[in-house]
């Protein structure tokens, strides 16, 4: 076949406006539209100030700087050098700024003073999905995943290392000093560069020797303290790359709707804690997620990772369903404690042999409430033919006790042996997981750019907002092609 003429010197007899080289399904143009349409109120919340100064030079507006950061999310670009370069070089960036270059300053200093007051994006997202009836809100899913933070793994030091270190860190700083004493010269105007950061290292250290005693937590394996001096927030967290400082960065998502013409599901709430654990989790969340969507979900998918008894027993208490189930506990097990009928009117159990357990008075210490229930005699147990299985305490025999959320944990794993139970958790996988590798793998959050807790909150909050807008332009492309096709 032949070969097309090419000639990089081309001229057009009629230039095309900026406005022609963006496609009219482009999500940049999407990005534009959702922040033309904030209000005056909404800007407020954001911490904006929409009319600007009279006085001084001209600032670049919010609504270009702001577009900036959210395509800039949206496509895994999150470098402020990175966004300065393509303010000059790509269209959509062109088109978003009309033809301006902010430069990396710039875009620093709106994204830092603005960036935690970004919730207000995130649940405008939500909101406007919801009012248009884009969101199927009879169901949630909720999951997390760990974060690494923006700190080195050799940086996270226990109370003995930040005393020897702060002992070397003395040693250096006096041996730098000795050396800028001698000779006849004046003193320095500024200090030399080795030995500023010098104290400036001490300074870290002894800040972190001070807040070392509030990250004590009770722990069984009796391990040490320890504080990262680059993210003091930071925890130390098992993740698929190995042990590395980190945040356990929570999301809840809800299914779209069917008439949104599109599939996936929508960010409704986001967290990050620095806890590796997700069990003190679910509540906030599902109350998180009513405050951005104004709707209480009737039934949210958790995994076991989320089980306590206080959530069963408080979300029963509101009437709503939670799927989730009780990994820690075998109830197949013949003779595991739900197995053993309870005879309310006596306050005793009776066990698959039909041996009584009465009430044997409590237990109470600082990891557990609850009742304890014990058989008469322990030579019932030892003469049993289930001892060895059922218990091997010879000397008292089978003890039961029974925690403070007993009833709605019986009730909860009842429910959770019905088959409608076990319909809705094969869901939970499909729905939800998905979302942490689109994070990851298209949108770049494999870690954190940022650190201290307040500010990798903001950060993971921009990322669910970008994949928010992302979600809603599939929406809205395809809305688009539907008209066209109509008309």
């Amino acid at each position: 076949m032949p070969i097309r003429e090419m000639n990089r010197e081309q001229i057009w007899l009629l230039p095309p406006t900026l406005d022609e080289l963006v496609p009219s399904d482009h999500p940049a143009r999407f990005v534009a539209e959702f922040v033309d349409a904030l209000d005056r109120e909404e800007w407020a919340k954001l911490g904006v100030d929409i009319e600007g100064d009279p006085l001084g030079a001209p600032a670049y507006h919010p609504r270009a700087l702001l577009s900036v950061w959210l395509y800039g999310f949206m496509t895994n670009v999150r470098s402020c050098r990175k966004l300065e370069a393509a303010c000059r070089d790509q269209i959509p960036y062109l088109w978003l700024t009309g033809w301006q270059h902010p430069d990396h300053n710039t875009l620093w200093r709106f994204y830092q003073r603005h960036r935690r007051s970004m919730r207000e994006l995130l649940k405008r997202t939500v909101r406007t999905a919801v009012t248009v009836g884009l969101v199927d809100l009879a169901m949630q899913a909720v999951d997390g995943t760990k974060l690494a933070a923006n700190a080195a793994l050799r940086r996270t030091l226990d109370a003995e290392k930040l005393r020897k270190l702060l002992d070397r860190v003395e040693s250096t700083i006096r041996e730098l000093e000795a050396q800028n004493e001698g000779g006849d010269d004046g003193a320095p105007a500024r200090l030399p560069k080795k030995l500023a950061n010098q104290k400036a290292l001490r300074q870290r250290v002894r800040q972190a020797m001070e807040d070392l005693p509030e990250r004590e937590r009770p722990s069984r394996y009796k391990r040490p303290t320890r504080i990262n001096l680059t993210d003091k927030d930071a925890r130390l967290m098992q993740t698929r790359q190995g042990v590395v400082p980190g945040y356990n960065a929570q999301a809840m998502v809800s299914p779209l709707a069917e008439k949104g013409g599109t599939s996936g599901m929508l960010v409704t709430a986001v967290d990050v804690v620095d806890e590796a654990n997700d069990t003190a989790r679910l509540t906030p969340m599902v109350e998180q997620a009513e405050e951005v969507t104004g709707v209480w979900v009737p039934m949210t998918l958790a995994d076991a990772g989320y089980f306590a008894g206080k959530h069963v027993a408080e979300f029963h208490r509101r009437g709503h369903q939670v799927v989730m189930p009780d990994m820690a506990r075998p109830t197949n097990h013949p003779y595991h404690k739900d197995q053993f009928s309870y005879d309310e009117e006596n306050d005793r159990f009776t066990c698959p042999h039909g041996q009584r357990l009465p009430s044997a008075g409590h237990k109470d210490n600082k990891s557990k409430k609850a009742r304890v229930y014990r058989i008469e005699s322990a030579s019932i147990c030892r003469d049993c033919p289930a001892f060895g299985v059922c218990t091997t305490n010879a000397l008292y025999g089978r003890t039961v006790e029974i925690g403070i959320h007993e009833a709605a944990l019986r009730r909860h794993r009842s429910w959770m042996a019905t088959e409608e139970a076990k319909r809705a958790y094969r869901r939970r996988m499909a729905l939800v997981e998905p979302l942490f590798a689109i994070l990851k793998n298209q949108l770049g959050a494999r870690r954190f750019t940022l650190r201290g807790m307040d500010n990798v909150k903001a950060e993971w909050t921009m990322v669910a907002t970008a994949f928010n807008l992302r979600t809603l332009w599939r929406v809205w492309r395809n809305q688009a092609v539907l008209n066209r096709a109509s008309t």
